[in-house]
């Protein structure tokens, strides 16, 4: 079902930010503020500001921000949002439109998962499922292993035992069944032991199935559904982000996470029938800044270890590789070798930094000997290093690699800068925090000073429309005097000028209600925008309301008249050039007109 905005605004307003936010992290008071730790990236200092008055958050490092509910669907990685305070009059279920014109609940397609995964668990468990149950008690799995990770087996009677209460609508979009052109319906599973998947909070959102005869393919996974994104999820992250040992052990499947918790590593996880994304490192990050890495012997293996290593990196996670030779996986391993060679190994894991070396080496095995291997493992080695954000950090690894594989680091160094300069582009985001527009690039591929003045200019417009959206947020006095003289199409860019028409559009004396305001937008890009522009507390500190009003209109109706000057020179229209260049100059007046206002 659909929820109206008043049940919306009613369950937003029933869950104070602060609370909801206090119980994902720490928070400290500051002044009229909380700021704590960013969750959502990697810091030392506390850039994350939590601002009770306009129940909104904002990081002022990242630059994520929203409301109560932006908060929790980032910070829990789902598509669905259940929030409930003590005394709330609604429970809010976040809906998802089917794509055949029916709306269901997202509530009622965590009912039918968790039904299916009891349907195949009391199968498994069945005479139906007795070959199921042989297979995993041949893979040495416990009984109370196969009951922690709830296994089952899939005997293809799932949709009778459901039909006729559930909507065929909701069946056919959960994944779990084929409708046929034709008519009928049959199981997607069929004849597999079944390996629920659950979010990290515990909930059934999907599955997986290993076929028990030869049929292909030898696992099938469920597609991707309203409640099922298999890029954002990892399996058994709702135990693994409650273990103690400090570290996660990411594997590639999921036989290998539950020998592993087994043997007593309840650590693992593994990525869904995919490499690691980037949406699955940062949920990591969010557990554990140490990761080793278990994935496959072979040779894809090893090059999946290659694409998670920078990932990780780039959330603030260290990767270290775990060496199974001569074994295929830690299934294998543990069968052979046992817990404790396995945690010895785990022990003497090589550091990411060895092991991509490693790898990069492998490719030159005549660099001894050639000359033109030598320099080409070094360039290579040398555009790997651009990935490093910190000068500092790089400058170690740089030094590193030249010890161990007998570089000069003078010369290397001068290498990496060269690849510095000839690859803008690559320049790590502390050095050059934005993609340089090619029109700004020189003959040497550096960035021109036009393009520093640009950016420059561009912060400080953004940064003058931020603070006057404050002023038109909370003070109704200056928001009538500002309407006078600024039109929404004056601003620069679309939410902006979205926005001011909200707030000229305000009764006259209405405060605007900022985190109701976020609700009203769609996208997380324009959500996290609304926040920065509203999120300052600029206004409340300015003394002289009346001046600092006319400073800010004053610059961003500057610039707006500029850029109408300019197309007008482009389209070679004079009349126009001269008619808005006296109006530019009829800005003059501006403080002086805003003296007689009221505010």
């Amino acid at each position: 079902m659909y929820y109206p905005d008043s049940v919306v605004d009613e369950v937003r307003s029933r869950n104070d930010i602060v609370s909801v936010i206090g119980s994902y992290i720490t928070l400290h008071k500051s002044s009229s503020n909380y700021v704590g730790l960013c969750p959502f990236h990697n810091e030392k200092t506390p850039s994350f500001n939590v601002n009770p008055a306009r129940q909104i958050f904002h990081c002022f490092g990242c630059h994520k921000g929203g409301n109560v509910f932006t908060f929790v669907m980032e910070y829990e990685n789902v598509c669905a949002v259940e929030m409930e305070s003590a005394d709330a009059k609604y429970k809010l279920g976040w809906c998802y439109d089917t794509g055949f014109g029916v709306v269901q609940s997202v509530e009622t397609a965590f009912k039918l998962y968790k039904e299916a995964a009891e349907h195949f668990y009391r199968k498994l468990r069945s005479d139906e499922g007795r070959k199921g149950l042989e297979y995993l008690v041949g893979r040495a799995l416990s009984a109370a292993t196969m009951k922690s990770f709830g296994l089952g087996y899939s005997d293809g009677t799932l949709y009778d035992a459901v039909k006729g209460r559930y909507d065929d609508m909701l069946l056919k979009e959960s994944g779990l069944f084929t409708f046929r052109e034709t008519g009928g319906v049959r199981d997607k599973f069929f004849d597999r032991v079944m390996f629920p998947i659950f979010d990290q909070n515990g909930k059934v959102i999907a599955f997986g199935g290993r076929v028990m005869g030869d049929a292909k393919p030898k696992y099938l996974n469920s597609p991707e559904s309203p409640i099922f994104d298999k890029s954002r999820n990892l399996y058994n992250l709702n135990r693994a982000r409650r273990s103690r040992k400090g570290y996660f052990i990411l594997c590639e499947g999921y036989m290998d996470v539950i020998a592993l918790t087994q043997a007593g590593f309840d650590c693992a996880i593994a990525t869904l029938g995919t490499a690691l994304t980037e949406a699955q490192a940062k949920l990591i990050s969010r557990y554990t800044n140490r990761v080793a890495l278990t994935y496959d012997s072979d040779e894809a293996g090893q090059k999946a270890i290659n694409r998670a290593i920078p990932m990780l990196h780039d959330v603030g996670v260290s990767a270290a590789v775990v060496d199974m030779r001569p074994f295929k996986d830690p299934d294998e391993f543990i069968k052979a070798l046992g817990a404790e060679e396995y945690e010895r190994r785990i022990a003497n894991a090589k550091t990411s930094f060895a092991f991509e070396m490693q790898f990069i080496a492998a490719k030159y095995p005549n660099r001894a000997d050639n000359p033109a291997d030598r320099t080409a493992f070094a360039k290579e080695v040398a555009n790997w290093m651009l990935r490093f954000r910190d000068r500092l950090e790089r400058s170690n690894y740089i030094a590193a690699f030249c010890k161990t594989y007998g570089f000069d680091e003078s010369e290397f160094r001068e290498m990496v800068n060269e690849e510095l300069q000839r690859a803008p582009a690559k320049r790590p985001a502390a050095e050059d925090s934005q993609t340089v527009p090619r029109e700004h690039i020189n003959a040497d591929g550096v960035a021109t000073q036009d393009f520093g003045r640009k950016r420059i200019e561009e912060e400080n417009v953004m940064r003058s429309q931020n603070f006057l959206m404050t002023i038109l947020a909370s003070h109704p006095k200056a928001r009538a005097v500002v309407r006078k003289y600024l039109a929404p199409e004056e601003l620069a860019g679309s939410v902006y000028r979205d926005m001011a028409r909200r707030c000229f559009e305000a009764p006259p004396e209405h405060v605007i209600d900022v985190a109701e305001a976020v609700s009203r937008y769609e996208t997380v890009e324009e959500q996290e925008l609304v926040t920065k522009m509203l999120a300052s507390d600029e206004a409340e500190r300015t003394e002289d309301i009346r001046r600092a009003v006319s400073d800010t209109l004053l610059k961003v109706l500057t610039r707006y008249a500029d850029e109408e000057i300019a197309r007008a020179k482009t389209a070679g229209d004079d009349e126009a050039v001269f008619r808005l260049t006296r109006k530019k100059a009829e800005l003059r007046n501006l403080p002086m007109n805003l003296r007689r206002e009221e505010f």
